[in-house]
């Protein structure tokens, strides 16, 4: 009689937990709300917008796909999936921040993650390939190699200098068990790690194509594996659940395993993917409200959630080409955020881009300074925008 009265009692703090978690955590509607197209102008979120041209040199050439912006330390660092460059808040371009190459310093070709420590002017740029986070000072000097696993990359490192580090590792696992998200201290000691919630039934794919996402928001550290549509916030050595991205009816869809398609002749792969599936790429939250950098039907596109309203809409004139904010300010390019660095949003256009849509007459501010001296084949232009 009383083992059974303690389970109802363990039973009954059990529900208490579940229900108090699933309380905490918003439901963002996130599919119902990008089927609504809607212009929203710079001036409703932010005060200003600058447009800061990268010079162009042989050494400082970008490639298309930009991987990270941040500004840290007075300096702004740009980095593609091959190199890190440093340039000065005004786009003039300092110093490449190591090579790829086998010797000391040196990384295995792509760079897939960057992280900065301002406080220490320190950059930690992983190569999953070699299973270590390279150390360089701001002023370019190599400083030390960090031992990680193999294929795991650090995207964040704390206020401790603690590398937070994901891998696809625990997919292989045969047991169903396994840390998707890990902290290796400075001298490469895995501290601790998160592990991954299996669901019953459900099929994992053996690769994963899309990123983790770690932002810090208001002195916290919060997390979204791509096989999840939760949103956890890192609290100690837990994750507590925060949010949930609502896919309704394309959950099912979201589940499915990718598929690879190989071409053995050219030795390449590719993800051969459902055409209504989200690939989420960036979170960007503030006090008011959270944008969501993701991809559909092989476009980029930009939904913004209002934390008051509790709505999602996606963000696109009538009149764009593109996703993003109408930039009423300066009378430039719609502003499709891919970063949130220090309260400001980030995007990128290309110099091409700009030239064929801008007309000079229309712009203003710090765009009409850029147009004037700005080529065709110039680097890109970065936007930030500062919001309100």
């Amino acid at each position: 009689m009383k083992r059974n009265v303690f389970l109802h009692i363990a039973l009954l703090f059990l529900l208490s937990i579940a229900c108090s978690l699933l309380r905490a955590q918003t439901m963002i509607p996130f599919a119902e709300g990008v089927e609504e197209k809607k212009e929203i102008k710079l001036s409703e979120v932010a005060s200003d917008i600058r447009y800061i041209p990268l010079e162009t040199t042989a050494e400082s050439l970008l490639e298309q796909d930009i991987l990270d912006i941040t500004f840290a330390g007075g300096y702004l660092f740009v980095s593609d999936y091959n190199k890190v460059l440093q340039f000065t808040p005004e786009g003039s371009f300092i110093r490449q921040i190591g090579k790829a190459g086998q010797g000391p310093g040196e990384y295995n070709q792509n760079i897939l993650a960057v992280a900065y420590d301002e406080a220490n002017k320190q950059i930690f740029l992983s190569d999953m390939r070699q299973g270590k986070v390279l150390v360089y000072s701001f002023d370019g000097a190599f400083i030390k190699d960090i031992k990680t696993a193999i294929g795991a990359m650090s995207p964040y490192v704390d206020a401790g200098g603690n590398l937070f580090t994901v891998s696809n590792d625990y997919l292989r696992s045969k047991e169903r068990k396994g840390d998707d998200l890990f902290v290796y201290s400075q001298n490469g000691k895995r501290l601790y790690g998160f592990p991954f919630h299996f669901e019953e039934g459900k099929n994992y794919p053996g690769l994963v194509f899309v990123p983790a996402i770690l932002y810090p928001y208001n002195g916290n550290l919060f997390y979204k594996n791509p096989l999840e549509e939760t949103v956890f916030r890192l609290d100690g050595k837990k994750k507590v659940p925060v949010y949930r991205l609502d896919l309704s009816r394309y959950e099912k869809l979201s589940a499915e395993e990718d598929k690879l398609l190989l071409d053995t002749k050219n030795k390449v792969g590719s993800a051969l993917s459902h055409e209504k599936k989200f690939y989420f790429y960036n979170l960007m939250e503030t006090d008011k409200s959270m944008g969501v950098y993701y991809a559909q039907e092989d476009e980029r596109r930009f939904a913004w959630y209002d934390k008051q309203t509790g709505k999602v809409c996606r963000v696109r004139s009538s009149q764009a080409d593109k996703d993003g904010f109408t930039d009423d300010r300066e009378g430039g390019c719609p502003v499709l955020p891919y970063f949130l660095r220090n309260g400001k949003l980030v995007g990128v256009v290309p110099a091409s881009v700009l030239l064929e849509k801008v007309k000079p007459a229309n712009a203003k501010g710090s765009l009409r300074n850029v147009l004037d001296h700005l080529l065709e084949d110039d680097n890109q232009v970065i936007q930030v925008v500062t919001l309100k």
